[in-house]
């Protein structure tokens, strides 16, 4: 009986043994479960965090995916010095809108020379934005561009067209279409009208070639997106915009006084908001030091100078950039027929609006001017 007894007491503790390594085995797989489901990647969005150009309530507090590239086939590369045309062309693309380079070339920059000699060098983003509206699309043109606005713009497929230099340590002006980012990666895809399609570019990199421009940035925008931009933009309108840069530029220069590209981007800005004297005096503290190709592409000193009333600035300024292989500057010798009008040299003034429509027989000012003298 006492042997029985004491088979009993061993078989129940070893069932209780059982039931608990059982019970523990059961707790220690969902531990390790809820582990490996804590572990697996999910598809985050990111939220938007305001930077120091995007303050808070500018920008709807939205999310974006963590990358997104939009989806075009259409590429083109450009002919000689029309990756303005050619980058538009694309970017109009996304609208379904097919416009070739050549046409928007000849009617942005009708005087052209496969030599690149003294033909029209460039138009600018204002001229580009301006011809977006014949298509029926807003065009927003800011400078202080960033990444989450890019990122923001991208998410609401919208590509972004952006002016830089075309390599870093050039002077050489060159225009992107951004379509596409990874923010895991901080990588940004581009269509490149003279070094091809979906290209890679990090953040950083873009910004070096970027910053020579005050980041600028255009987007066109379909009627029906205009007022998501507007809300997604808010209070930041052309000239806040560039008070902003002034500030941020004028940040820059406390921690790198002799920042050259920093000071022309100053005098820039200063004039975009209509600081004429400040424009020019910025101006100088780097006028000699500044690339040879620097006013091709942003002649705002010149016009300061020419709303001081510095005639002589004006045209000595002028008559360098239009002799050193930029003859084709409609917008300068618009500029010297005012200056001549105003001065009572009708014949001069006739002069150079001649040249004007010459070189640019689209630009409405210059077929305005010239029309006084018919």
């Amino acid at each position: 009986m006492r042997k029985l007894i004491v088979f009993l007491i061993i078989l129940a503790l070893g069932s209780a043994l059982i039931i608990k390594a059982d019970i523990a085995s059961y707790f220690q797989h969902e531990g390790s479960n809820k582990e490996v489901r804590k572990a697996q990647p999910t598809q985050k969005e990111s939220s938007f965090k305001p930077t120091q150009d995007i303050e808070e309530g500018e920008v709807e507090e939205n999310t974006v995916p963590k990358s997104k590239t939009l989806i075009n086939d259409y590429h083109i590369f450009q002919s000689f010095n029309n990756c303005g045309p050619a980058a538009f062309s694309m970017a109009l693309s996304y609208y379904g809108i097919n416009e070739s380079q050549q046409k928007l070339g000849q009617e942005l920059r009708p005087y052209q020379n496969p030599q690149g000699d003294n033909d029209d060098k460039s138009v600018t983003l204002q001229e580009l934005a301006d011809k977006s509206k014949d298509y029926g699309l807003t065009p927003f043109r800011r400078p202080n561009g960033n990444m989450e606005l890019i990122k923001h713009f991208i998410a609401l497929d919208i590509p972004v067209i952006t002016r830089t230099w075309l390599k870093v340590d050039d002077d050489i002006g060159h225009y992107r279409v951004i379509k596409g980012y990874n923010d895991m990666e901080k990588t940004l895809i581009q269509d490149d009208s003279l070094q091809g399609k979906n290209l890679t570019y990090s953040y950083d990199e873009l910004n070096e070639l970027w910053k020579k421009f005050n980041y600028e940035y255009l987007i066109l925008v379909p009627r029906e997106k205009v007022n998501k931009i507007t809300k997604l933009l808010g209070e930041d309108n052309e000239k806040k915009a560039w008070e902003k840069a002034i500030q941020n530029t004028l940040a820059e220069l406390e921690k790198s006084p002799d920042n050259i590209d920093a000071r022309f981007n100053l005098s820039v800005a200063y004039y975009n908001v209509g600081n004429y004297q400040k424009s020019v005096e910025e101006f100088e503290k780097v006028e000699d030091k500044l690339s040879m190709r620097t006013l091709w592409y942003q002649v705002e000193p010149i016009l300061a100078y020419y709303e001081l009333k510095n005639y002589e600035r004006v045209l000595s300024i002028s008559e360098r950039i239009l002799n050193n292989n930029n003859r084709a500057f409609t917008e300068l010798y618009i500029l010297r027929g005012d200056i001549f009008k105003e001065q009572g040299k009708q014949e001069q003034a006739k002069q150079e609006y001649q040249k004007a429509v010459f070189y640019n027989v689209n630009n409405k000012t210059a077929q305005e001017k010239m029309a006084e003298y018919r």
